[in-house]
């Protein structure tokens, strides 16, 4: 019998609701949007191909996302990386408490394959080399802000190289009782 070939991607996020605004801006400026990728702050990413999630890592998922009781949180300044225009939320503590179990839980799995020493939690709204272009989207963002929402849920999502990103699976932090995404 052949070995399976494994070609997809996953990731674990929060999933945030954005005002019809940043999200148009975000659906603009951000490649991901249009692979079907929600505006989120990551958990884990890359994560594991979604045809090798077992029953056993579903469980151990579960169990680190269930441990973090529901919390508010707001977007209330920009971020600018090189490449990178960027909403923190405050505050991140919680963010950094899931991303850290996660990590330990899965560590052949580190937050961006371990290129950054210090994940900083983020939602993305714009990525591109142009200078110009992010300088845009700083300008346009601070009369939206502040956002505001809850986290009451991470998802696992994932896609096939030839396939837009899906919501796999929804697990409710503590006291979450889901969303209406």
């Amino acid at each position: 019998m052949a070995a399976k070939t494994v070609v997809g991607e996953g990731a674990l996020i929060v999933p945030v609701e954005l005002p019809v605004a940043a999200r148009r801006l975000r659906d603009r400026m951000d490649p991901s949007a249009a692979q079907g990728v929600p505006a989120h702050v990551t958990l884990l990413y890359p994560f594991m191909p979604p045809e090798l999630v077992d029953e056993g890592v579903r469980r151990r998922i579960a169990q680190i996302i269930g441990r973090e009781a529901a919390f508010p949180f707001s977007l209330s300044r920009v971020g600018r990386w090189p490449d990178v225009v960027y909403l923190p939320p405050e505050p991140d503590e919680p963010f950094h408490r899931l991303i850290a179990a996660l990590s330990e839980a899965f560590p052949d799995y580190p937050p961006y394959a371990g290129a950054h020493a210090q994940v900083v939690p983020h939602v993305t709204i714009a990525q591109d080399p142009r200078p110009e272009y992010l300088a845009a989207a700083e300008h346009a963002l601070p009369p939206m802000l502040p956002i505001r929402d809850v986290a009451r849920e991470a998802w696992l999502i994932g896609h096939a190289p030839t396939q837009s990103w899906q919501t796999l699976w929804r697990l409710p932090l503590a006291g979450g009782s889901g969303s209406s995404r």
